[in-house]
């Protein structure tokens, strides 16, 4: 196999000295003479170079039979590296990064304080210059835009000895003017300079609201630039174009300002008189809400009444059917004869057990109006205390001389009380008068 390559290396040696041309010169003295050429006549070929061009033939055709499977794997695993290689290879696509405008506003600022200063006009940092004009628009301010370029030459000396004049920035604000500055080298200010239609650096631009005119078909208020100024300006000069800027258009944005007023007073007068109203109404709605409360305590209060007097009754009743049902009998001994004078004049003698108490005594006091009726009624209904109910006393009793008051105690037998043994005179006072049903 060596051999077989050398052998066609060798055939088509060309020997070392020897450049294209003499080898074409060579070649030409074997082939036909450019007259022959022409003519159409060629010299007898030699046999023994028949020979060798078979020979070189069949060799390259040996070559080729041999090397053509290698050639086709070589091609497969190109074509196949080649395919995984952009399968894994993905370019990026993402759009780029989009600028903030505020940022921008902030990194104006850095880099005018960095290189002029910190004595500029106060420049609008809340955001970009959309955020700029809508906030005149609202606030009814003049705006003025501040574009510089550091392409141009008048660049440095307009914000070194312009923008940091004192009396200019004072100017801005007496006026209260809004000022937004920008490089047109960034995004945003250079997208602003393509809207204005700036041509010329530095540059400014007076925008106000203003009001349509009779011919105008729109009735809407717009802002819009009314004042451009291009190029180098000195601070003088531009003072006076500012005022008389503002001297031209103050009469029309004052009459918006204004009516802008008038509409905030009236509604500020509708929003009083709704609050008002309201007011009024909560107001009402309160007292009508005391007055429902007011009622539903007072009938929850005589309906408590009425409960306690019919509560009251039937304490009474049950005292006549249990603890008074029979008087004291003649025969018993150690009893004692009590005369009572009740509040109403009236005088009530009973007898009484020695070993009855001195709660005895008041629940016969408080059972007494209803003694005359049970003794009548044979068929009166029976009746207990009722549930949960704890009796209270409206009354007291004492001796007339010496004052004496006995409380309605249940562990005091009257046999104890030498006031009261073998008899007594007691008074009957009302603590609170006793309210009637109702």
């Amino acid at each position: 196999m060596f051999c077989f390559f050398k052998n066609s290396v060798q055939n088509r040696y060309i020997p070392i000295g020897a450049t294209l041309k003499d080898t074409h010169y060579e070649e030409e003295e074997d082939s036909p003479s450019s007259t022959s050429a022409l003519l159409g006549t060629s010299s007898p070929r030699r046999p023994t170079s028949n020979n060798n061009n078979n020979n070189n033939n069949s060799k390259r055709f040996l070559l080729f039979f041999f090397m053509w499977p290698f050639n086709l794997v070589w091609r497969l695993t190109w074509n196949m590296a080649h395919f995984i290689g952009r399968l894994l290879y993905r370019p990026a696509i993402t759009a780029p990064r989009r600028h903030d405008a505020r940022s921008e506003a902030d990194r104006f600022l850095r880099d005018f304080e960095f290189t002029y200063g910190t004595t500029h006009p106060s420049f609008f940092s809340e955001g970009g210059y959309t955020q700029a004009l809508k906030t005149a628009k609202d606030e009814l301010k003049y705006m003025l835009v501040i574009l510089i370029s550091e392409e141009h030459d008048d660049n440095d000396a307009f914000c070194r000895e312009t923008l940091t004049n004192t009396e200019l920035i004072e100017f801005f604000h007496q006026h209260d003017m809004i000022v937004w500055g920008g490089n047109v080298r960034y995004t945003e200010a250079f997208q602003v300079s393509h809207t204005l239609q700036a041509t010329t650096y530095p540059f400014m631009a007076i925008i106000a609201l203003q009001t349509p005119n009779s011919n105008s078909s729109s009735s809407t208020n717009k802002m819009a630039v009314v004042e451009r100024i291009e190029g180098p300006v000195t601070v003088p000069s531009l003072l006076r174009r500012l005022e008389a800027v503002l001297s031209r258009v103050d009469d029309g944005l004052s009459r918006v300002r204004r009516e802008r007023e008038e509409r905030e007073a009236e509604r500020r007068l509708r929003q009083e008189q709704d609050e008002a109203y309201r007011e009024s109404l909560r107001a009402d709605q309160l007292k009508q809400q005391r007055l429902e409360e007011q009622r539903t305590a007072e009938e929850r209060a005589r309906e408590a009444r009425r409960l306690l007097v019919r509560h009251r009754k039937q304490y009474g009743r049950y005292l006549c059917q249990h603890v008074f049902k029979k008087d004291v009998s003649e025969d018993e001994d150690e009893t004692t004869k009590i005369s009572f004078r009740l509040a109403n004049g009236a005088r009530v003698i009973r007898k009484f057990r020695g070993d009855d108490t001195l709660e005895t005594l008041y629940q016969f006091i408080e059972a007494y109006p209803y003694l005359q009726h049970h003794q009548e009624d044979d068929e009166e209904e029976e009746c207990e205390v009722p549930e949960g109910y704890v009796h209270e006393y409206k009354f007291t009793i004492h001796s007339p001389f010496p004052r004496k008051e006995y409380e309605a105690d249940a562990t005091v037998k009257i046999k104890d009380e030498k006031g009261l043994w073998p008899s007594a005179t007691l008074i009957v006072d009302t603590i609170e008068e006793e309210e009637e049903d109702l």
